[in-house]
């Protein structure tokens, strides 16, 4: 996949103009339409565009596209400790969303934009050049690319739907902007309404693509979204949408197609080749195409980098003796001079060339999010207990047997929450978790010391054990959200017509 930043098409960059009321954006309006999608191949160049955007736009190196808005989300969690480094400060402060910080807007942008790409595939795509089978899966896809992003924008701007379903979220367009759009924008509708618009996105995307339709292990097409993805992104939308049987229902049919769990080497590998076949999704970086991977910097602590994500020591007891992942985080000294629980997760696979695969879905998500909807539903606890057995094994050392899950009700939907923390850790999922259940960060001080070289070290974990106003942490603090742009909020007269302004924003 070509997606250099200094190369991309100028009909494609202009293609990307933003949704939301932004003045110095160009509208879409202002496009030859039917010159920009005159077939299916100049349609899949503005959905090749899209994706770009999503990975590659940002305003500095800490926040290139979707990978930063991850790794911002680890940081704000329990388990990842940022030690002093070049970026993600605020994200490890949770200054980021609530304040307004760096990658508030950067969220923003990088969904709405996209989103605007795929509203003018959608209109044309039926009238363009080209065969049936191409237009279907094109249009497929870019219900698929738009339905993630409303997904993302339901599970950043808004707490649990189940903690206020008619809560403001943001504003859904589903047409190319156009100069009226541009200048006055849409009304802001409710978390129950843009999770129920990007499932509605996903159910159409999952009936265009073919399910033999598959990006397989052409390097180029991995960020595609094939019929394997679209399952994905269903269970996991469904799961924060609490639809707990349609959760259930999709995962299982991903996992029909994949079942295939790492071993231990392959674990240990440095979750950065999309050859893997745990992998579902993911984006393959080459030399020319390396700007995502830059993210590496942050998050490879094996190498002379910037060694940013850290472990919070007491996250490492929770792994039980004869896990593997346990040996993925062990103490050492950090670029800048501290001693901190480093991790051997994330390393780069080509370090002289800044090059790394980035992971977006693996098929351990789907055991997991199958487990966590059985645990809701009527006679299939004890099937939740087997998933959750079956994933704790596989990540046991050869000749080892995790400790057998007997828990029930509350206590097995809190096991399968802490083995999404274990297995999951780094790859993005630590704000979402925290907000779509309703729980707290947690974090705590941590004062020990190792001996090095028969010399006494002193030790440290957490840095930030409270909130931004120094208060103690909490679910459902308003500093895990990310706020709406100012930008939107003074643009955008008619952002809070339909439902009102948060009131935490008022505090």
């Amino acid at each position: 996949m070509k997606i250099n930043l200094k190369n991309v098409c100028g009909v494609i960059l202009m293609v990307c103009a933003v949704v939301s009321c932004d003045l110095n954006t160009t509208p879409t309006t202002s496009l030859d339409a039917p010159n920009v999608y005159k077939d299916t191949k100049n349609a899949e160049r503005v959905l090749r565009g899209a994706w770009n955007y999503i990975f590659n736009s940002g305003s500095t190196y800490a926040s290139i596209g979707m990978g930063s808005i991850m790794l911002n989300d680890d940081f704000a969690g329990s388990d990842a400790v940022r030690t002093r480094s070049y970026g993600f400060s605020g994200s490890y402060n949770l200054t980021n969303g609530y304040s307004r910080g760096e990658y508030n807007g950067v969220l923003w942008d990088l969904m709405y934009d996209p989103i605007n790409n795929c509203n003018g595939i959608l209109k044309y795509i039926d009238d363009v050049a080209g065969t049936k089978e191409d237009k279907a899966r094109i249009k497929g896809q870019a219900f698929a690319t738009r339905g993630y992003a409303y997904m993302i924008l339901a599970t950043h701007y808004s707490f649990a739907i189940d903690k206020d379903p008619n809560a403001v979220c943001v504003p859904i367009y589903t047409e190319p902007t156009d100069n009226e759009v541009a200048l006055t924008g849409k009304p802001a509708s409710s978390v129950s309404e843009v999770f129920a618009q990007a499932l509605s996105d996903l159910e159409d995307a999952l009936s265009l693509i073919p399910e033999n339709y598959s990006h397989g292990n052409d390097a180029n097409a991995q960020y595609q979204i094939d019929y394997s993805v679209a399952l994905g992104l269903l269970a996991r939308t469904h799961l924060y949408a609490r639809n707990w049987q349609k959760a259930y229902d999709y995962a299982s049919d991903a996992l029909a197609i994949n079942s295939y769990l790492m071993n231990e080497n392959e674990y240990k590998s440095g979750f950065n080749d999309y050859t893997n076949k745990e992998w579902m999704w993911g984006l393959s970086c080459t030399i020319d195409d390396n700007m995502p991977c830059y993210l590496f910097y942050f998050k490879d602590c094996t190498s002379d980098a910037y060694t940013s994500l850290n472990a919070d020591p007491y996250f490492k007891e929770e792994f039980e003796e004869g896990d593997y992942r346990k040996d993925l985080f062990d103490w050492g000294q950090t670029a800048y001079g501290d001693w901190a629980m480093l991790n051997k997760k994330f390393i780069f696979k080509d370090l002289d060339n800044m090059l790394a695969d980035l992971v977006l879905m693996r098929t351990s998500e789907m055991y997991l999010i199958k487990a966590e909807a059985a645990a809701h539903l009527a006679g299939k606890e004890g099937e939740a207990q087997q998933l959750l057995q079956t994933l704790r094994n596989a990540r046991m050392k050869e000749g080892k047997t995790a400790s057998v899950v007997t828990e029930t009700g509350d206590a097995l939907i809190l096991e399968i929450w802490k083995e999404r923390r274990k297995e999951l850790w780094g790859e993005g999922f630590a704000l979402t978790d925290l907000i779509r259940n309703q729980q707290s960060v947690e974090r705590k001080e941590y004062d020990g010391k190792i001996t090095v070289g028969g010399k006494e070290i002193s030790v440290k974990g957490h840095t930030i054990i409270s909130l931004p106003d120094n208060t103690p942490f909490v679910p459902n603090s308003k500093y895990y959200l990310f706020r709406i742009p100012e930008k939107e909020e003074l643009q955008n007269t008619g952002l809070y017509s339909k439902y009102p302004r948060l009131s935490i924003y008022d505090l």
